[in-house]
C-alpha cells in the first residue's frame, strides 16, 4: 500500500478502532504486535458471546415450554435476572476485550510506520 506514513497510521487507527483490536498493526507490517491485542481480545470476546448464547437458550427455553410468556417487560425483567449471575468471568472478559481495543489504539498511534 503506497501513502504517507501519516495516513497510513490513521488507517491503521481506524481499522484498530473499528474493526477489531490489533487489525491495524497487520497494516503497519507488525503482525506479533497485532496478535498480542487480537488473541485476547478474540478469547474474551468468545467468552462474552458464549455467556449470552447461554442466556439466550435459558430464555428460549422457558418461553417454548411456556413458563415465559412473550411479554417484553418479563422478558427484559427475566434478562436482567440472569445478568445479575453472570460472575467474575464475564467482568474480566469484558474487560480484557476493553484493555484491548484501548491498548491497540494507543499502541497503534505510538508505532512510528
Amino acid at each position: 500500500m503506497s501513502g504517507s506514513p501519516t495516513s497510513k497510521r490513521t488507517l491503521a487507527l481506524l481499522l484498530s478502532a473499528l474493526v477489531f483490536p490489533g487489525t491495524g498493526h497487520f497494516l503497519l507490517k507488525r503482525q506479533a504486535r497485532g496478535c498480542l491485542f487480537l488473541v485476547p481480545a478474540l478469547a474474551a470476546l468468545a467468552l462474552v458471546l458464549r455467556q449470552i448464547m447461554a442466556r439466550l437458550d435459558q430464555i428460549m427455553a422457558q418461553i417454548d415450554s411456556g413458563a415465559l410468556p412473550l411479554d417484553v417487560q418479563l422478558i427484559m425483567e427475566k434478562v436482567d435476572a440472569l445478568s445479575a449471575n453472570d460472575g467474575p468471568a464475564m467482568t474480566v472478559a469484558v474487560g480484557v476485550l476493553v484493555a484491548c481495543w484501548i491498548g491497540s489504539l494507543i499502541d497503534t498511534w505510538l508505532i512510528k510506520p
